[in-house]
């Protein structure tokens, strides 16, 4: 156990570097128990957003929304590439990034809104930026993954933003 953890502590070292453009998806360990930890810690931040308008379930599903849409993006890039071995580093790479961002984006957000009571310039701001350091962080996780040109990477992950975003509007 003590082992799962410390490998697990390497990997979110790596999702900060990837955060930072400074990884990449292979220096992940090809481990299970590491995405399982992944997964269920971004699940945990992702909890914190539950409030009055938001319930656990709908936090849940928005979030298995966008790893089951992130997982299938990496599953039929990596398989169109050939280098299907890849997935469980990819899709590990992809929650691992998105639990980084949760986690530094959620506490930015909450004191932008109270902060700023009577204006949402800030709070947009904050929106902004954190939305486009996501996107270029999937660009370069789906660059590095599927070895693809930067242009093409990006618009997978401007595609994917569209589509989740549309999928949301949708549901909610």
């Amino acid at each position: 156990m003590q082992n799962i953890i410390g490998l697990w502590l390497y990997s979110l070292k790596q999702y900060l570097l990837m955060c930072i453009l400074l990884s990449s998806p292979a220096r992940l360990p090809n481990n299970l128990n590491l995405l399982v930890l992944t997964l269920g810690s971004y699940f945990l931040i992702g909890f914190s957003l539950v409030d009055e308008h938001r319930g656990y379930f709908a936090v849940f599903a928005q979030i298995l929304l966008e790893l089951l849409m992130l997982g299938l993006i990496a599953y039929f890039g990596l398989r169109w590439k050939n280098i299907l071995s890849r997935f469980q580093q990819t899709f590990s790479a992809l929650a691992g990034i998105n639990l980084v961002i949760s986690a530094v984006s959620i506490p930015v957000y909450r004191v932008a809104r109270n902060v700023q009571a009577d204006s949402d310039t800030l709070v947009i701001y904050v929106t902004l930026m954190t939305l486009l350091w996501n996107l270029a962080v999937l660009s370069l996780v789906f660059k590095r993954a599927l070895e693809i040109s930067t242009h093409f990477s990006a618009m997978i992950a401007f595609n994917f933003f569209v589509i989740y975003q549309f999928i949301l509007y949708r549901f909610y």
